[in-house]
């Protein structure tokens, strides 16, 4: 399958070229994080707000196409509940909380926490075999464990869960949600994620941004993280990825 995946937003617009393409894809599947823009980019919050309404309408456009995934910065407005685990949350906008909460609320059918294409998992961070474990649950198939995912913001358990961060993120847990892993914990997961039927799952996820400065000081960004089983695409830009050789190519801005 064709996937077109879009790594971390946060405001950004280059969602809106990439998916030209989509009518020539299988799906499309944003990877979560499309508020809380950062400063040095110059994205005003209410920009931000804009463009999340605008990828919300082109979900309803093309409905079953279009997968959103939530991000670690698309949960304290998505559940007043997840916020309240923690009096700080990065880049959170206090003022614009009720309207962007708001946008969530009403399109809460379009929003999830995982998907799985061709045993492909998506997730926002990745899915560590130690955090999986940690959650008490022992699915049997890639289908149980996005099932089980999934599930996770309907419950308080299930959102404190969400909300484990490992030191790679200067959190106490041991491991990451796949909302929080850090790619370093991802790539240094020994054991994998593994079920009878595949050795090691394939991942694709974004999260941990990739970007330097030049010799000009300007910031730019960096290329993917890839081994043969993950891709972590946090890199500004869209991906066009083959689920059967699980190969990726970055799509121009």
């Amino acid at each position: 399958m064709k996937i077109l995946v879009l790594p971390d937003i946060h405001g950004r617009t280059f969602w809106r070229t990439a998916v030209e393409r989509a009518d020539s894809c299988d799906r499309v599947v944003f990877l979560g994080d499309y508020l809380d823009p950062y400063g040095f980019e110059g994205i005003a919050v209410s920009d931000a707000v804009e463009n999340f309404r605008e990828i919300i309408g082109f979900a309803k456009q093309h409905p079953g196409k279009v997968v959103m995934l939530l991000g670690n910065h698309d949960m304290p407005y998505y559940s007043d509940d997840y916020r309240a685990l923690a009096s700080y949350h990065c880049r959170w906008s206090r003022e614009w909380h009720d309207v962007i909460k708001g946008a969530f609320d009403e399109n809460r059918s379009l929003l999830r926490m995982a998907h799985v294409e061709d045993d492909v998992l998506f997730t926002h961070a990745g899915c560590s075999s130690r955090w999986l474990k940690s959650l008490g649950v022992e699915p049997a198939s890639l289908a149980e464990v996005v099932d089980v995912l999934n599930a996770l913001p309907s419950t308080a358990q299930g959102l404190q869960q969400l909300f484990m961060v490992s030191s790679w993120r200067g959190g106490l847990d041991d491991a990451g949600s796949c909302v929080w892993a850090d790619v370093h914990e991802m790539v240094n997961d020994y054991e994998g994620l593994s079920f009878a039927h595949c050795q090691v799952v394939k991942q694709v996820f974004g999260h941990t941004q990739q970007v330097g400065y030049d010799s000009t000081g300007s910031i730019v960004s960096r290329k993917p993280i890839t081994t043969p089983t993950m891709k972590m695409l946090d890199t500004r830009c869209a991906y066009l990825l083959d689920t059967s050789t699980f190969t990726h190519e970055a799509l121009p801005l």
